[in-house]
């Protein structure tokens, strides 16, 4: 059990009594309303409680091209090309285009973990600024009453509604 601040202070607090000898762990836990196992990890821990804290990842993260694997290295000047001449084309395209024309074998996630760092590095190179990035995608819009979207599905006709029809006829 991780404690919130406010739980392992008060615990704390009980840790002169303790090691004074004039409270037990059990009677700490039975004053604090924890287990007393609990009690006992906290009144020997100096630690703070919490979740285990990463470091802040932001500007840690290594350069995507030295920490992939070598199938995408391969691949990353035909993938900065096509971006070069079209920001915009999607990481299932990109992912598409290398397996028919070049036999790629590393799977969509690669390919969209590249995407990630090519783009900003290639909107810059192409003077485009970050901010901006978010701005370019394609949007398709027409006045209203100029297009309809029909959705042609199949009909599939249910066993269970063919015998409710079946049931319900009159002879």
């Amino acid at each position: 059990m991780i404690l919130d601040e406010e739980r392992w202070a008060e615990l704390r607090r009980f840790r002169g009594l303790y090691e004074s000898g004039a409270m037990s762990i059990s009677a700490i836990a039975r004053e604090t309303g924890l287990h007393r196992q609990t009690v006992r990890k906290y009144l020997a821990s100096d630690a703070r409680p919490g979740p285990p804290r990463g470091s802040s990842r932001k500007g840690t993260r290594t350069p995507v091209i030295a920490a992939m694997a070598p199938v995408i290295a391969a691949m990353a000047p035909v993938i900065d090309a096509w971006l070069r001449s079209e920001l915009l084309l999607k990481g299932t395209v990109i992912h598409e285009r290398l397996v028919e024309q070049y036999g790629f074998t590393g799977n969509y996630q690669r390919v969209k973990l590249y995407l990630q760092e090519a783009r900003p590095r290639i909107a810059a190179e192409l003077g485009i600024a970050p901010d901006e990035l978010g701005l370019l995608h394609r949007r398709f819009e027409v006045i209203p009453g100029a297009q309809a979207q029909v959705d042609w599905g199949t009909r599939v006709r249910s066993s269970r509604m063919s015998a409710f029809r079946r049931s319900t006829r009159s002879t």
